[in-house]
């Protein structure tokens, strides 16, 4: 066993020789960037060795490093264990950012909420009456299912002959009984992000937000999109049960950490909702999502489901009632239902595009009664993914980038130095290379006397510099890359487009959810084609949270969005021969010549 001391965490943690530092970290809870899942090909997890035995640089970290390993720098994953050692960490911590509840309509209505609680007085019958306090209780509650739970909290009245209950019920059943009513009546709404998850704690007495958080989801260690999740279980079956094990704990870890900032108790909160991605929802419930990844791409269930939570190990009230939202299909899921019920873009009577981009990019379209639906293979690099610096929205990315009078100027987030670039930062930097004529209609680098001093190296290896102290750069091949994303999200707007017969031109509005639509720059979007030109924009913020939050609130939305899911007609891009043309057509950058 090896003794390993982490910079700047001062924490010693313990590995086996012959393991990778990344698994050990891993194991730890120690959040360092990838997107590769430690097989080393995205060149993120890096690390400096300060003393001890590790194996010597392999040719993937020379390649990715560019000689840094020279100087001590390493990739997490290539290095070998051999014995104790001491590392610093702080090139590649992660410190998440994350964007949660916007501003939506108001739905808490006590008479509406999914989960119900009463306080009632329960006088026991005098003889000679032949009935039950099961059978008195029903005369007080809508309800004459109880779960087995509920009556063994009925049991715990004693030998008084009237006393006073707490009961709580569902749609399904009754499902606590307390014969002392304590304070607390509270629920929790989760978003279960690809890369991130977040949550809301919530009065369920008031409608109110009590606090919110967001976490990094440990299933990133298999990978930072879907399809690396998918591969993990087709290549390992058992990888299923590990990867619904790291999402709950994730989750958990939100409740207790929010329950203590709010001196609560775990156990008081009654009901959960959950939003995600279809992949996402599966893997909560520990159902297979392997039918998702193969032509017809069919999930295993769509509609919204009801379960307990000690079914699936939530560190809440054990009988509490949780409700996952409902999908549209493999590549549309109850994120984008909950997101588009919640803010009301399904009753809009504009055209209207929906834009949902993260790990993975969801495209809605509202127009003429009818709803369409999309999701595009645009890949995670807006969020940093298989960018030379690219990085998630997390302390010292750049996030803002302006073009200013032949010179650079940017801000970080937590204005800090830079340590890269996260999605909002490259749009930033490539709308303002097409702006001011640095890239060809293909997305080549082209010379211009003004910005020569920020242009370097010669053909596939040109970079444009956006910071010498640190250096900072953005490659040809991050050009390209970028290219490739945007492409699919034009590519899979045209579609949507085409099948309600309409032009670019007709969209009356956009609105841009999720993290990434919250900050990014309109005029940077519509610059670079992400949204079409001269639109107003609408960003909502988390709105898969916040249509958890409603779903937490109301039985109303809950069938509303039963409803929408079924509603909207999904399109799927890979079964249309003419994707690919306009796939191939969203590679010409808008505003240039061929």
């Amino acid at each position: 066993m090896a003794r390993i001391r982490v910079i700047p965490l001062e924490k010693i943690v313990e590995g086996q020789e012959g393991e990778t530092l990344f698994s050990v970290l891993q194991r730890e809870g120690i959040p360092l960037e990838s997107y590769c899942g430690g097989m080393g090909s995205c060149g993120k997890c890096v690390v400096r060795i300060l003393e001890g035995k590790v194996a010597p640089p392999t040719a993937l970290e020379e390649e990715h490093l560019g000689g840094r390993e020279k100087a001590g720098f390493r990739l997490a994953c290539q290095v070998v264990v051999l014995g104790d050692m001491s590392c610093d960490v702080s090139p590649s911590l992660r410190v998440a950012s994350f964007t949660l509840l916007g501003e939506e309509e108001e739905y808490h209505k006590p008479e509406d909420l999914p989960v119900r609680r009463r306080i009632v007085h329960l006088r026991k019958p005098s003889l000679p009456l032949r009935t039950s306090l099961k059978e008195e209780l029903e005369t007080m509650v809508p309800l004459s299912s109880f779960s087995p739970r509920a009556l063994r909290g009925l049991s715990l009245i004693g030998e008084e002959n009237e006393v006073t209950l707490e009961v709580l019920w569902d749609n399904e059943e009754v499902f606590a009984i307390f014969p002392f009513p304590k304070e607390g009546f509270l629920g929790v709404a989760f978003d279960l992000g690809t890369t991130t998850i977040a949550c809301a704690l919530i009065d369920l007495t008031s409608g109110r937000v009590l606090a919110q958080k967001g976490a990094l989801n440990k299933q990133v260690r298999f990978g930072a999109d879907v399809i690396s999740r998918l591969r993990a279980i087709q290549d390992h079956p058992e990888n299923l049960e590990i990867l619904q094990q790291d999402v709950i704990e994730t989750m958990n870890a939100l409740i207790v950490d929010l329950c203590k900032q709010e001196e609560c108790r775990n156990d008081r909160i009654f009901a959960v909702t959950v939003s995600g991605n279809t992949i996402m929802e599966h893997l909560f419930l520990g159902v297979s999502p392997l039918s998702i990844g193969v032509a017809p791409y069919v999930p295993v269930l769509r509609e919204g489901y009801l379960l307990r939570a000690e079914d699936v190990g939530l560190l809440v009230y054990p009988g509490a009632s949780v409700y996952v939202l409902p999908c549209v299909a493999g590549y549309v899921g109850g994120d984008i239902v909950g997101g588009i019920g919640a803010f009301r873009v399904h009753e809009a009577q504009k055209t209207t595009l929906y834009i949902d981009i993260g790990t993975n990019g969801e495209i809605v379209l509202v127009a003429r009664g009818k709803i369409f639906a999309c999701g595009t293979a645009a890949g995670p690099a807006f969020e940093g993914a298989g960018i030379h610096f690219g990085m998630r929205a997390s302390e010292g990315a750049i996030a803002t980038v302006f073009f200013e009078d032949g010179g650079v100027t940017f801000t970080t987030i937590g204005n800090v130095s830079p340590r890269g670039i996260c999605g909002t930062g490259l749009i930033d930097t490539m709308a303002g290379l097409l702006e001011n004529g640095l890239l060809s209609p293909t997305g080549r680098f082209q010379g211009n006397a003004l910005w020569s001093p920020f242009l370097e190296g010669e053909g596939s290896n040109r970079r444009f510099v956006l910071s010498r102290n640190p250096y900072i750069f953005v490659t040809q091949k991050d050009i390209e890359k970028l290219q490739l994303a945007l492409a699919a999200i034009r590519a899979g707007r045209s579609i949507l487009l085409k099948e309600a017969g309409l032009e670019e031109e007709d969209v009356e509005e956009v609105v841009l959810a999720g993290a990434f639509g919250s900050y990014i720059r309109p005029e940077s979007a519509r610059r670079v084609g992400l949204i079409p030109e001269g639109v107003p924009v609408r960003s909502v913020g988390n709105a898969s949270l916040s249509g958890a939050r409603k779903a937490l609130l109301s039985q109303r939305f809950r069938e509303i969005l039963e409803h929408l899911a079924c509603r909207i007609e999904y399109i799927e891009l890979s079964a249309r021969k003419d994707f690919e043309e306009a796939f191939v057509e969203g590679l010409i950058l808008p505003g240039t010549k061929q």
